[in-house]
């Protein structure tokens, strides 16, 4: 046998080896799956319920912010003055559980979903420090004095006017794997139906 077929049997002989057409030994057992558990956070773990804990997190504030406040029975001025103040006070303990809630979220499985949080987050605080300027005007506002209550009152609607609340769904929504994510997600809906037009 020359040399040059010796290596065309061994090589053929590796090849059946290796496709497992000449293997002899038994593997006992059951197959399984892999008992390491599923990563809870970051690459690999799931985009869907990522997804669904970010905008259940801004949901908490959403909810009560498009909540407008009831005056019934508000039959002078220092009664309207507690019920708005009251309103926003609800609104900025919300952004707050909204923020906390946000940062409990784990990392993002896509990249630059973090870096998104981040900004979302940013802008929290920012609405969080507006609305309690509004509210600060409010409670200042004297209510046995109608033209400077009217005055503070109008001040405190246009702070309020200037806030930009968070668009996470826009800006999640430009990472093609979180904005699929966001279909399947019972809260993203939600929070799409709260705010039509985002």
């Amino acid at each position: 046998m020359s040399r040059t077929t010796r290596l065309a049997v061994v090589a053929a002989a590796l090849s059946t080896v290796l496709l497992g057409g000449g293997c002899t030994s038994v593997v006992t057992g059951v197959p399984a799956a892999d008992p390491a558990p599923a990563p809870t956070e970051g690459p690999g773990s799931d985009p869907v319920k990522w997804m669904d804990g970010v905008c259940t997190s801004l949901l908490t504030f959403t909810r009560p912010a498009l909540k407008e406040p009831n005056f019934d029975g508000a039959a002078d001025l220092p009664a309207i003055k507690k019920v708005l103040s009251d309103y926003l006070n609800t609104i900025i303990l919300g952004v707050q559980q909204s923020r906390a809630q946000l940062g409990g979220v784990g990392r993002s499985p896509v990249t630059g979903g973090d870096e998104t949080v981040t900004r979302i987050n940013g802008v929290l605080s920012q609405l969080e420090k507006d609305i309690g300027t509004a509210k600060t005007k409010v409670d200042a506002a004297d209510p046995n004095n109608p033209a400077a209550f009217q005055a503070a009152l109008t001040d405190a609607q246009a702070t309020l006017q200037k806030i930009t609340a968070p668009d996470a769904l826009a800006d999640l929504g430009a990472l093609p794997r979180l904005d699929k994510a966001a279909v399947k997600s019972a809260s993203c809906q939600q929070l799409r139906s709260l705010t039509p037009g985002r």
